[in-house]
């Protein structure tokens, strides 16, 4: 069905089996009056019956982000319903061509989130190439490493104490004489992955580093035995066996440039849903409670990600959004302008009854 109707009043959602509940529909609402005027003139689709097809598989992310809220109703039912809600409306622009682009939704943030989840890690790959093409433009003989910095596994109960001491660790590392004469600049992120056999939680740092050209010919390099060296003192740890430390070059798997390979590898999340995810069918998913739990309460508050050195000094100028904050922009991920070549608005919301995103 097509209406010529403002987009601020979208259509209620009384299909049976939707999910929307009156404070989550209220909630779009209000947000919906910020929308840039471009679209409110744009005749709205809705009430098709067609089910959304994307590139982004937003149905997968839906039925994992409603396992996870299933789990997470055992140790917190605000969160757990906060978590239900998100993504249960979409709006799309839509071209001549049917091409869609994304333009509004109401998305929860929740740390574990799989769909805020992996939003989260597209604004930080965006941010982390855009850094990287500024530090380049000013200083273009600028070239990248990525260094792995890991911990032996460790218990729930000790996880939280061992990312506090990692973090000081990096902090007392990254202060040296010897790091700073070889590193321009630096961006930190924090993935954590579960151990099912063991039970025990395996931190880790992906950090990317920025050096000048000539590093590679042995000024100030720094070889991997003296990286474990380094990481050994500042977490002072000799139990430490490993960590490894490699140039991006391009993938050859993936399109792109050495700067978009760079972004890939450290453009991640803190968790792998798969960790605490299984798959049952093709319709349903199942969380594990205890480890989303444990997970949940960990990263509550804590900082994720981080820039230094040159690289903090550029992504400062391009002033971006904190990733880590409630107030990112998870809609527009690429950075780019949220106008788009729109003829119409299309509206799907999720129909629990046919696990489906339908207009």
């Amino acid at each position: 069905m097509l209406e010529h109707v403002p987009f601020i009043d979208p259509p209620e959602a009384t299909d049976q089996g939707a999910t929307e509940r009156p404070h989550l529909l209220n909630r779009l609402k209000s947000q919906e009056k910020t929308m840039k005027i471009i679209y409110e003139d744009l005749p709205i689709i809705h009430g098709s019956g067609e089910i959304l097809e994307d590139t982004t598989d937003w149905r997968t992310f839906k039925l994992k982000s409603t396992a996870v809220s299933h789990a997470m109703n055992y140790t917190d039912e605000v969160r757990s319903e906060r978590i239900l809600d998100c993504g249960s409306l979409l709006a799309f622009g839509v071209s001549n061509s049917g091409e869609k682009r994304l333009i509004k939704a109401y998305f929860c943030k929740d740390r574990m989130c799989p769909s805020c989840q992996k939003r989260r890690s597209l604004v930080v790959f965006h941010q982390v190439k855009d850094v990287c093409l500024s530090l380049q433009s000013e200083y273009k003989s600028t070239r990248y490493l990525l260094l792995t910095l890991t911990v032996p596994n460790v218990s729930a109960a000790d996880l939280s104490d061992e990312i506090k001491k990692m973090n000081k660790a990096w902090a007392s590392l990254s202060r040296k004489v010897e790091f700073k004469k070889s590193i321009w600049g630096w961006f930190k992120a924090l993935e954590i992955t579960h151990n099912k056999k063991t039970n025990t939680y395996h931190p880790h740092f992906h950090v990317l580093l920025a050096v000048p050209a000539k590093y590679f010919k042995g000024q100030n390099y720094i070889t991997q035995s003296r990286w474990l060296e380094l990481w050994q003192i500042a977490m002072k740890n000799d139990y430490i066996t490993q960590v490894d430390v490699r140039r991006v070059k391009p993938n050859p798997k993936r399109s792109g440039s050495t700067i978009e390979a760079a972004a890939a590898e450290v453009g991640k999340y803190a968790t792998k849903p798969s960790d605490y995810i299984k798959r049952l069918s093709k319709d349903r998913y199942v969380a594990d409670p205890t480890v989303v739990g444990e997970l949940a309460e960990i990263l509550k508050f804590k900082r994720l990600i981080a820039f230094g050195g040159r690289m903090k000094e550029h992504y400062q100028k391009l002033k971006f959004d904190d990733v880590d904050s409630d107030s990112v922009d998870l809609v527009n991920v690429s950075g780019e302008s949220d106008q788009v070549d729109a003829v119409v608005l299309q509206m799907y919301k999720w129909n629990i009854g046919l696990k489906q995103y339908i207009s």
